[in-house]
C-alpha cells in the first residue's frame, strides 16, 4: 500500500480517521502527547476523553445531527459503535458515559493491527498525514511553522481547492486534515456528483 499515513492528535476525529484509513488497508500511526505532555482541559491519557459535553446530540434523523450519525454508521464509524455500547439515559439524544466511551474507543484502536500509537509530541507536519488536534500544536505556534501557514493560506485562497483546514478551525478544536495531490481532487469531484443527485 501507500506510506504509513501520521495522524496528530488522538481525540475523537484522529481516532475515527485512523480507523477509516485502517479498514481500508492504510497503516497508520496516531501520535498523541498525552500523557507526556498534559492539558488544561484533560483528565486522563485515554484517546478520545471528552473534556466538555458527553452528549454527542440528536439520533433522529430529521435533524441534521442525527442524520449525520446514521451517515457515519453506514460507513463503519468507530466512535458510533462504542457510543452506542456506552450510551446512558439521554432522551433521543445520544449521551455516554465518559469514561466507557473514552476506554471504549482506546481499547478497539489500539487493538487495531495496522494502528499505531505513539505518545509524544511532534514537531513537524506528516506527508502523507492529518492534523486532527484541538488548539494549535507546539509546532503550528511558534516561529517554525511557515509550512502550516502556508498551507492554509493556499488551500484558503485557491478557487479550485476545497477549504480545509484554517487557524480560526483549528483555535475551536475542529478536525482538521491535511491534504495534497489526488484527496482534494477527489473530494472536488465527490461534491459535484452530490450536487448533480439532488437537482
Amino acid at each position: 500500500m501507500s506510506n504509513t499515513v501520521r495522524i496528530i492528535g488522538g481525540g475523537l476525529a484522529g481516532c475515527e480517521a485512523a480507523w477509516q484509513l485502517a479498514e481500508r488497508g492504510h497503516d497508520v500511526v496516531i501520535h498523541e502527547m498525552r500523557p507526556v505532555r498534559g492539558t488544561e482541559a484533560h483528565k486522563t491519557d485515554c484517546l478520545a476523553e471528552l473534556v466538555c459535553s458527553n452528549t454527542f446530540k440528536s439520533t433522529e434523523t430529521s435533524n441534521a445531527h442525527g442524520l449525520l450519525k446514521a451517515e457515519m454508521r453506514l460507513l463503519g464509524s468507530v466512535i458510533l459503535a462504542v457510543a452506542d455500547a456506552a450510551r446512558v439515559p439521554g432522551g433521543s439524544a445520544l449521551t455516554v458515559d465518559r469514561d466507557a466511551f473514552s476506554t471504549g474507543v482506546q481499547a478497539r484502536v489500539t487493538a487495531h493491527p495496522r494502528i499505531t500509537v505513539e505518545r509524544g509530541e511532534i514537531d513537524a507536519l506528516p506527508d502523507p498525514g492529518i492534523i486532527a488536534t484541538g488548539p494549535l500544536p507546539p509546532f503550528a505556534r511558534d516561529s517554525g511553522s511557515s509550512r502550516w501557514r502556508s498551507t492554509t493560506r493556499s488551500r484558503r485562497s485557491s478557487p479550485s481547492s476545497p477549504s480545509t483546514s484554517t487557524p480560526s478551525s483549528a483555535r475551536h478544536g475542529m478536525g482538521r486534515r491535511l491534504l495534497s495531490r489526488a484527496p482534494a481532487r477527489e473530494l472536488q469531484l465527490n461534491t459535484k456528483e452530490r450536487t448533480s443527485t439532488h437537482r
